[in-house]
């Protein structure tokens, strides 16, 4: 097999691997999981986390208006600038996250432990992450020179 079809198939299986775990019921849409897991690392504006999931201003904003009425996030004001409002999960956002992620892991575990030993696909999983996480910041300063 070529060096372009294997990554074809890495593709696929990704892509794969990403419709499978949206199908997981968790209780939050993969948006709002993602939203949620952005804001479990700490509080952050609606811009930026725009950016970091590459969406809309406006898909971002339906978002949060969803997770606040479930009592997910809290908006607060920034004390210096009025006009900047930062998003924060509270209590009940981080228990929703704490059961979406047992669900997704378990649904995991069990492609997983197919293999045996699964060592090996995640730590090529967090190398993938790593290098995804360094494309898109070179993107980001790219955009902006």
């Amino acid at each position: 097999m070529g060096k372009r079809q294997s990554r074809r198939d890495a593709v696929r299986t990704l892509l794969r691997a990403g419709r499978m775990l949206d199908r997981v019921n968790t209780g939050l849409t993969p948006p709002q999981y993602r939203l949620l897991s952005l804001l479990a690392d700490g509080t952050e504006r609606s811009t930026a986390l725009a950016q970091r999931l590459t969406v809309s201003k406006p898909a971002i904003s339906a978002a949060v208006e969803s997770l606040s009425a479930a009592g997910f996030v809290r908006r607060r004001s920034d004390e210096s600038d009025r006009r900047i409002t930062w998003l924060e999960i509270t209590t009940d956002g981080e228990t929703a996250l704490a059961v979406a992620d047992d669900a997704l892991v378990r649904r995991l575990d069990e492609v997983l432990d197919e293999l045996g030993d699964a060592s090996a696909v995640l730590t090529a999983l967090a190398a993938l992450d790593e290098a995804m996480e360094k494309n898109r910041e070179e993107r980001r300063r790219a955009r902006q020179a």
